[in-house]
């Protein structure tokens, strides 16, 4: 059961913005009563099964331990200050971030059946048709006013913060000229950027290395790449950019001989795929989005030389300009961070939240929560790199190294994400993720190392009582 709700908490994670009621101003949505099941039934699984959790001591654990434990010294800040609506903003988002966060440890200490990656990436592979097919419908739905073009948010948590009336949030797409940039089911473009590079990851790492692709239907496989290409410019998205460009990078550094051998196909197909589609939309909406992405580039370059001019809707400067404000933030309270979920109540510039996971961390948590941060993604690199360089020396299945490659460069687009475009330090899809990497990383360094913690929790009068419930329920 585990195992089926954790792939169900992969495919309802982009419904943020749709919530199911609310508690105190937070928007309780799909994505936390499914991680709540987890929790129960995996709860349930540890005091009933008699077998031990195996959990490798290593550096990666220690600073995941870290990061919880800054989250908690966090409200060191808020509490002495006396301000009622910090300490609550506090004690709310830690609720909150702890609920999300916990499922690292269910990565950590679940049996997972030896297919369970393979049904999880197939499942997320098939799932991206459905949420492409309806992206690249909204496009031209928002041309001309079709059913669905924009889907309604009822989450009060998407409001930001009292800046504007629920009534009047949907998905959030900026129009450049006549084109609204495409976002399916999500919230917003670059949202759905993040899933689409995904997708390429789990399509071109088997094939650049020479592995079994998760789906062995060439049909399936062309139609995926082609809408998952498609969806990517028409989401119009810099993150999007820096993604694809971090996979690339990792590609040659990682599989230099192989990728070399297959760019110039890779790059020919995908150039054709993007030419059309550019065809396609310049011709319905008079608005090409390679050239916008030319525009929008070559503003960026000249914002960072110090021009005042940029493309109407460019969050670069304004994205610089949170980041400035997280250091000045973060110099209130060095140490502790001036409480989770507290950004915005530490400035006076109208920014709501930080929009890049370190300085995220280190305002809130301050140097503790900073260190951890960054601890956490070098550790899952470090690991990752060098069971990836030494996979024909130790012993693991064909399956794993498969999933070794994927867990590497999903690693470095969160990492890149997370970094440069945008902070979902809260959110349940970046740990789902990071999650992946925590279940290699101790599935392979308790047979490698010998620093191990052995953990039951197992209970016969537990135990007892659900088989006593089970026989009164039939």
């Amino acid at each position: 059961m585990v195992e089926r709700l954790l792939i169900l908490s992969f495919l309802v994670y982009p419904f943020d913005g749709f919530m199911l009621f609310s508690i105190s101003g937070y928007g309780v949505k799909i994505i936390d009563l499914v991680l709540l099941l987890i929790y129960v039934f995996f709860t349930i699984e540890l005091i009933t099964n008699k077998s031990q959790i195996v959990i490798n001591n290593n550096i990666v654990l220690h600073f995941i331990l870290l990061l919880l434990f800054s989250s908690i010294l966090s409200g060191f800040y808020p509490l002495l200050s006396g301000n009622s609506e910090a300490i609550f903003q506090y004690f709310k988002t830690l609720v909150h971030f702890i609920f999300v966060y916990f499922v690292v440890f269910v990565f950590y200490a679940h049996d997972f059946s030896e297919n369970f990656w393979d049904r999880l990436i197939r499942t997320l592979l098939i799932y991206s048709i459905f949420i492409n097919i309806f992206g690249i419908y909204q496009l031209f739905a928002r041309l001309y006013n079709l059913p669905l073009a924009w889907l309604p948010i009822n989450n009060v948590s998407m409001v930001y913060r009292g800046m504007f009336d629920m009534s009047d949030i949907t998905q959030i797409s900026i129009q450049f000229m006549n084109l609204y940039r495409a976002t399916s089911i999500f919230t917003e473009p670059s949202y759905y950027a993040i899933f689409l590079s995904s997708i390429i990851i789990f399509q071109m790492v088997p094939y650049i290395k020479k592995q079994k692709p998760f789906i062995d239907n060439k049909f399936i496989n062309v139609l995926i790449l082609v809408l998952t290409i498609i969806a990517l410019l028409a989401t119009f998205s810099i993150t999007a950019i820096l993604s694809i460009l971090a996979i690339f990078l990792g590609l040659m550094i990682f599989e230099y001989r192989n990728f070399a051998r297959k760019f110039l196909g890779i790059t020919i197909i995908s150039l054709i795929i993007l030419l059309i589609t550019d065809v396609i939309i310049k011709h319905y909406s008079e608005t090409s989005p390679i050239e916008l992405f030319y525009t929008r580039i070559e503003g960026i370059l000249k914002t960072i030389e110090g021009s005042d001019k940029q493309i109407t809707g460019e969050s670069f400067k304004y994205r610089t300009e949170i980041i400035k404000t997280g250091f000045e933030i973060w110099e209130k309270s060095p140490i502790t961070g001036c409480g989770l979920g507290n950004f915005y109540l530490n400035q006076n510039k109208n920014i709501n939240f930080a929009h890049d996971i370190f300085g995220n961390s280190l305002s809130e948590m301050g140097l503790i929560g900073g260190i951890a941060i960054l601890g956490i993604f070098l550790s899952i690199f470090y690991f990752l790199i060098k069971f990836y360089q030494t996979q024909d020396i130790i012993e693991i299945t064909v399956s794993q190294s498969r999933l070794l490659g994927v867990s590497l460069f999903l690693i470095i687009q969160t990492a890149t994400v997370n970094f440069f475009s945008s902070s979902f330090l809260i959110y349940a899809n970046l740990w789902l993720y990071v999650g992946i990497a925590l279940y290699l990383i101790n599935n392979i360094s308790i047979k490698l190392f010998s620093n191990n913690i052995y953990l039951c929790f197992y209970s016969e009068r537990i135990k007892k009582f659900f088989n006593f419930l089970k026989v009164m329920w039939k």
